[in-house]
């Protein structure tokens, strides 16, 4: 397995607001009204949410049918049980094809058409019309970041048996007999090209409690709405509501979409704990390809991880992700891009599941997802709940705060690599700057936000105590990119040199020249670096 020394990581954000407006277009799932059972088939159920959309922003939202100019509608379905949180169901997209002016989540402001949903309007589909299998359409083709997607869209019009395209629940998962003490709930999601376009496309989702009557339709075990929907909030959000044990955390990809991590640690009374994690893919088209936790010495048992299997036609593979425990981390991963382009990686609208047992008690512990498409920023790193082991020299590096274009129009990027604990020496990479310029890097026990500090450009991403030409000033070269040689015992701070010290979060980032005109800023920042040591 690779060194887990990496990249970039993620900016936390706080959760989703209650219903206000937003500049743009804004859809949201104003309520989940209803539930068909259509039964199962080969031991497998089929279910649709009802889905009322409301547009809280500010601009009208586009609802062209017969184009690629509407929102899309995904739905799913969890378990929690034991301190667990699953996916259990997923179905394909509803293709939004006109849109009603009604007043759901407010004052409606009518388009006047069904093309656009006004507003402040709202708009209902049924459970019965989200559950019609001739307008849906996959997965695969839509990318949630942006909202794009072809039109037409794959098996458009077809339909199939009873729980084609739906959502789809195995029957033993929701068997009462096997989960008795199980609580059920129902998650839709909007997607559409103009919010997204926005920068609103990660209040999309909304969820409510499923009741379990104990009865079957046609095989298949009912289900029913057991409550309010709670607005611009995925379901992985009832776990946290359910058990204050868990934790959530908010994973913002520098400049793409969001994942949300939850962690909870059952306590099993014997001098064991379970550790269970979920992550969801709320929106990024990169999406998840590795999932790992720091755990040093400590011994774990009853590794396991879950999904929802791809149905109906979506080309993605449903192999489970393999484990390894490694150098002091635990990794769960799927196969690499370049390995497999429909590779089961964790892709937009998905939660994945994964636990282990130990007899370490718990402590905040870094993590780590891998991203799967090619493009991305690398791994996103941060903290979760995870066992107090001592020892492991693995050291996470990720990226936080976004930079702005400098004069090759291109964003400025730091990493860290050849990182040796034993002699204590790393190498800051710095790349993607305009060529031959001059700069340095900088560094604090700090992160911060400063946009265009003096005559700057960019952001600064350090603040507080902040250490100037780690390694001396550079020249970016012809390539516009250098490495700088760092001394974990002589990094400097405002007034002296300092040592990293074990258990240090550090941060990092360079500052640089730039090839501006006149009167114009006339230098720039990278990205910054969030260095976690062990």
């Amino acid at each position: 397995m690779r060194a887990l020394s990496t990249l970039f990581a993620a900016g936390l954000i706080a959760a989703a607001a209650p219903a206000s407006a937003q500049t743009g277009a804004d859809v949201i799932v104003g309520s989940i009204p209803n539930i068909s059972n259509y039964g199962a088939s080969g031991g497998t159920a089929a279910y649709a949410l009802g889905t009322t959309s409301c547009n809280v922003g500010t601009a009208e939202l586009l609802w062209f049918a017969n184009s690629n100019q509407h929102p899309v509608i995904g739905q799913n379905i969890y378990r929690i049980e034991n301190g667990r949180f699953e996916q259990i169901g997923t179905s394909w997209l509803k293709h939004g094809f006109t849109a009603l002016q009604q007043n759901l989540c407010g004052s409606c402001q009518s388009s006047g058409t069904g093309s656009r949903l006004g507003v402040g309007c709202s708009d209902p589909y049924s459970s019965g019309l989200n559950g019609s299998q001739g307008g849906l359409g996959p997965r695969f083709q839509v990318n949630a970041f942006t909202g794009a997607f072809p039109y037409p869209y794959f098996q458009q019009g077809q339909s199939g048996d009873r729980i084609f395209k739906r959502i789809q629940v195995a029957n033993e998962d929701v068997d009462p007999s096997l989960h008795p003490t199980a609580t059920y709930w129902g998650e839709a999601q909007y997607v559409a090209p103009d919010d997204a376009a926005a920068g609103n496309g990660v209040n999309n989702n909304s969820y409510v409690r499923l009741n379990r009557p104990g009865s079957t339709t046609q095989g298949g075990w009912r289900l029913t709405i057991g409550g309010s929907t709670v607005r611009e909030l995925a379901a992985i959000y009832a776990w946290e509501a359910t058990d204050s044990n868990v934790n959530i955390t908010e994973i913002n990809v520098p400049s793409e979409g969001q994942f949300v991590a939850g962690s909870n640690v059952v306590d099993n009374g014997d001098g064991t704990w379970n550790y269970e994690y979920a992550i969801f893919n709320n929106n990024s088209h990169f999406s998840g390809q590795r999932f790992s936790i720091a755990i040093g010495d400590s011994a774990v048992t009853d590794i396991g991880m879950s999904f929802a299997p791809y149905h109906s036609g979506e080309p993605y593979t449903n192999t489970p992700w393999s484990a390894s425990v490694n150098g002091g981390v635990i990794t769960w991963e799927t196969q690499t891009a370049s390995q497999n382009s429909n590779a089961n990686a964790l892709r937009w609208g998905s939660t994945y599941s994964f636990w282990f047992r130990s007899s370490a008690p718990p402590a905040t512990r870094v993590a780590e997802l891998g991203l799967f498409r090619s493009g991305n920023p690398g791994p996103q790193a941060f903290m979760i709940d995870g066992p107090n082991g001592q020892g492991g020299n693995t050291v996470f590096t990720s990226n936080y705060c976004n930079a702005t274009l400098n004069s090759q129009l291109l964003i400025g990027q730091i990493g860290a690599n050849n990182i040796d604990l034993d002699t204590r020496t790393f190498d800051i990479e710095v790349s993607n700057l305009p060529p031959n310029q001059f700069g340095m890097v900088i560094t604090s026990l700090t992160d911060g936000f400063v946009p265009n500090p003096g005559f700057s450009a960019g952001n600064l991403c350090v603040v507080g105590n902040i250490g100037r030409t780690v390694g001396g000033i550079f020249n970016s070269g012809g390539t516009g990119a250098t490495s700088v040689a760092v001394d974990m015992d002589m990094v400097p701070s405002s007034t002296n040199f300092v040592s990293i010290l074990a258990g240090e979060t550090r941060y990092f980032q360079a500052w640089h020249r730039d090839l501006t005109g006149l009167g114009t800023p006339t230098s720039n920042y990278t990205l910054g670096l969030r260095m976690i040591f062990p």
